[in-house]
């Protein structure tokens, strides 16, 4: 009992002589690292300067690729293929002869409209001088005329029957799986080749209505694919559809992109990413921002005879994009404000503005250590 009456005595005692020290200033002494008269010493800070960059809306999406121009390749004629001028997968050029059919029986017709007309032709320069020196008639004349019209116009029409024995390409692009062989019988509308056109791809994507106002042709977008992981595609809004769904409550966008490797194709399922609105606008690192209730402020920096002076200023933000944010007022191009170190900082107090390449690892050793590694080689 006695040694606990002893404790609490101790603890009294302890009490009262460290509130006597708190209260008797003399008692203190300033200890080092303070400014001269007990201050603190200026905060060491990092700054970086504000800066224009560019902000968007970024609008996501799904959306398919595919070909810019794709055509079913088909004959207007029946009969034997005798000749294919193409592999699969070839990539060929507008005009490019890929099937023939038989021709005998066409080429017979083309020659007999060539004699019709040659015949006609003839006949017409034979009676014309005549007609001038009276010894025939104007109407013998004209009916003559007429058959050298006619025949020139059957010409042309089994010529073009001929043409249509011979599929050429409709336009540059590469040919999928050929359908047909040498000695296949083909009919009107068999599909023998499907070409499509992939230097550009078409990307089709639906966007709420809401962002309405702010689609127009131009935009950029960046499509990616899980087909080709780590790859970004950029192209450009071509369209925008004249109609919202009713059920979805979107509207459907079309995109170019640009496929000069051939690379993408069509069919992929591509993740895309809208840039409405873009804008150049003032900037300053996310880290920068000091919240405080529903407002927003950042510490600037003012360089002043007594040195960098902290100011703080309320700010108006914006969209976040990429570690910056965008910064609607409240700033001007070319202010500092300070990025680490503000926890320390007062209103018009001084600090130190530091170089950030000072976080960066020394190449060559500090003092002391400025030898080889352990284990080089010495010569």
């Amino acid at each position: 009992m006695k040694i606990l009456i002893r404790n609490a005595f101790t603890r009294t005692v302890t009490v009262a002589a460290l509130g006597l020290l708190l209260a008797t200033p003399g008692l203190t002494q300033q200890r080092g690292g303070g400014k001269p008269g007990g201050g603190p010493p200026p905060a060491s800070v990092f700054a970086e300067t504000a800066r224009v960059q560019t902000f968007a809306n970024r609008v996501e999406a799904i959306g398919t690729l595919e070909a810019n121009e794709r055509a079913d390749l088909t004959l207007s004629a029946s009969d034997r293929v005798t000749a294919v001028y193409f592999e699969d997968g070839e990539r060929v050029k507008a005009g490019k002869t890929l099937i023939s059919l038989a021709q005998r029986e066409q080429s017979a017709l083309v020659e007999g409209a060539e004699a019709e007309l040659a015949q006609a032709n003839q006949e017409l320069a034979r009676l014309e001088p005549l007609t001038a020196q009276g010894a025939v008639s104007k109407a013998e004349l004209d009916i003559a005329r007429r058959n050298a019209n006619a025949a020139a116009a059957q010409l042309r029409a089994v010529q073009s029957r001929q043409r249509d024995r011979v599929l050429v390409a409709p336009f540059d692009g590469v040919l999928g799986f050929r359908q047909v062989s040498v000695g296949s019988f083909v009919r009107p509308g068999d599909v023998v080749a499907t070409l499509i056109d992939d230097s550009v791809m078409r990307l089709d994507f639906a966007v709420p209505s809401i962002f309405l106002t702010s689609l127009k042709s131009g935009l950029e977008i960046e499509a990616r694919s899980a087909d080709l992981p780590g790859r970004t595609f950029k192209g450009k809004v071509s369209s925008i559809d004249n109609a919202i769904d009713p059920v979805t409550r979107s509207v459907r966008v079309r995109a170019m992109l640009p496929n000069e490797a051939g690379i993408l194709k069509a069919g992929m399922f591509v993740a895309v990413t809208l840039l409405a609105e873009p804008r150049q606008t003032l900037s300053v690192p996310e880290v920068a921002l000091q919240p405080l209730g529903p407002e927003t402020y950042v510490w600037t920096v003012s360089d002043t005879a007594q040195g960098a002076i902290a100011n703080r200023v309320k700010v108006n933000v914006g969209l976040r994009q990429e570690g910056r944010v965008e910064i609607l007022s409240g700033l001007e191009n070319g202010q500092k404000v300070v990025t680490e170190g503000a926890l320390r900082l007062r209103e018009g107090a001084t600090m130190i503005v530091r170089d950030q390449s000072i976080l960066k690892p020394a190449v060559n050793g500090g003092a002391g250590g400025g030898g080889a590694p352990a284990g080089s080689n010495r010569e």
